[in-house]
């Protein structure tokens, strides 16, 4: 099998997760990756990631802190994975761009959308790939939920939720999280969101929300969640406590180009009981959507019939298969749900976006998420952002053109950009 050249640029937590995709692909024989080089800034970090990668993968790579070194001594090297912090992605990426790599790059894809366009910028002067790597929309349930909106279940969609609530006045796994120069735990993990909701129900066009911070100083978290283990080498580098300065909570109405609603909430500041909320109503029925990493199927409901869930969802769509490498890892091409520990899910999705980049790389094909798409997921965020600053409804077109940018104003001007 032919196989890419490629090196890991962001040697923490997200960097050690892409490895174990690394692994996945190798251990199921179906590997087009060659893992040549790891760089980072901190050379422990690095260092730590090349031992990571020597056990897991049974070959340790270069290992370097800056890429313009890497490249000159590894003429090969075909694409970068980037896997740094949000706010250094258009710095890293576009240099990438620049040292005529290919990239494939963490959510989301930059940190304003000035960072997004300088990307895109950066991508049509080499005329290279960009991927990015959005990894729910990969998994099988979520593929499922698609099929059976594309086919017709439910009829027309008219109204879509995403209510979420926790999280209380924790550090959400690491304090960066809430650093509103990284993007915050609304960009960084409601890119998801946003990026899931349009592909079910194609691009939004308009968001009116509301924004704030309930809890402006997070606390050491006691306890652990199913993303922890990765990040557990620098728990001990936690403070107590931390002073936040990103929003902790969004209640946002969205309209779709299609005509559908939605009403998307974060909220993580909550105390007490948490609680999530995820279901699409249509002109024919209503159907809560699969669960990524879960293997949880959607399930179907009809006005006046049984709810259907499970293998009994796979009649409505006889054409649904999923993709080769898809199926290879899951174990089959056609699932109503499926039964594995999260981070045996999360590996194989990181494996999946790692297959489709070499063979887009190899093929000259272009990536599921490309730069426009993942624009168009962060653009989703800021215009909720922009919204709650302005207080008036904003167009995704004033946010991806930079039309209306108060919000992101100073991030910019954090990152003189």
């Amino acid at each position: 099998m032919d196989k890419i050249q490629l090196a890991i640029v962001g040697c923490g937590g997200m960097g050690g997760r892409h490895l174990l995709g690394l692994k996945e692909l190798q251990d199921e024989k179906v590997s087009n990756v060659e893992l040549v080089a790891v760089c980072d800034l901190r050379r422990d970090n690095a260092e730590h990631r090349a031992d990571d990668a020597e056990r897991l993968l049974g070959r340790r790579p270069l290992v370097f802190q800056d890429m313009a070194q890497m490249v000159a001594e590894l003429p090969d090297l075909q694409a970068v994975d980037v896997t740094t912090d949000a706010g250094s992605h258009h710095k890293v990426i576009c240099a990438a761009f620049d040292l005529g790599l290919h990239v494939l790059s963490e959510k989301p894809l930059g940190i304003t959308m000035r960072a997004c366009n300088l990307i895109l910028e950066a991508q049509r002067r080499s005329g290279k790939l960009l991927s990015v790597a959005e990894n729910y929309r990969r998994d099988p349930m979520l593929r499922l939920t698609k099929a059976l909106l594309d086919t017709g279940a439910i009829g027309n969609p008219y109204m879509l939720f995403d209510v979420s609530a926790g999280s209380g006045n924790q550090i959400i796994i690491l304090p960066w999280r809430h650093d509103k120069w990284l993007g915050g735990i609304l960009l960084d993990a409601g890119v998801h969101n946003s990026d899931v909701m349009q592909y079910y129900l194609g691009y939004a066009n308009e968001v009116y929300a509301r924004t704030a911070q309930w809890e402006p100083v997070r606390y050491k978290p006691g306890g652990s969640s199913n993303l922890s283990p990765f990040y557990q080498e620098w728990y001990a580098e936690m403070p107590d406590s931390i002073q936040a300065t990103a929003e902790d909570t969004l209640v946002s109405v969205i309209q779709f180009e299609s005509g559908t609603i939605g009403q998307w909430t974060s909220f993580c500041a909550g105390h007490g009981k948490g609680m999530g909320a995820h279901a699409i109503y249509g002109s024919q029925g209503s159907m809560i959507p699969g669960g990524a990493r879960s293997g949880t199927p959607p399930k179907l409901y009809m006005d006046g019939q049984p709810e259907v869930t499970g293998e009994a969802l796979l009649g409505l769509v006889p054409d649904f298969h999923l993709d080769e490498i898809t199926a290879k890892l899951f174990g089959a091409e056609r699932m109503g749900s499926y039964q594995m520990p999260f981070p045996n899910a999360d590996r194989k999705l990181l494996a999946i976006e790692y297959h489709e980049f070499a063979e887009c790389v190899l093929t000259g094909r272009q990536p599921e998420v490309d730069g426009l798409m993942g624009r168009k997921a962060v653009a989703l965020c800021y215009a909720a952002f922009e919204s709650g600053t302005i207080n008036r409804p904003v167009t995704l077109d004033e946010i991806e053109t930079e039309q209306a940018n108060a919000y992101e104003t100073p991030i910019n001007e954090h990152w003189k950009i």
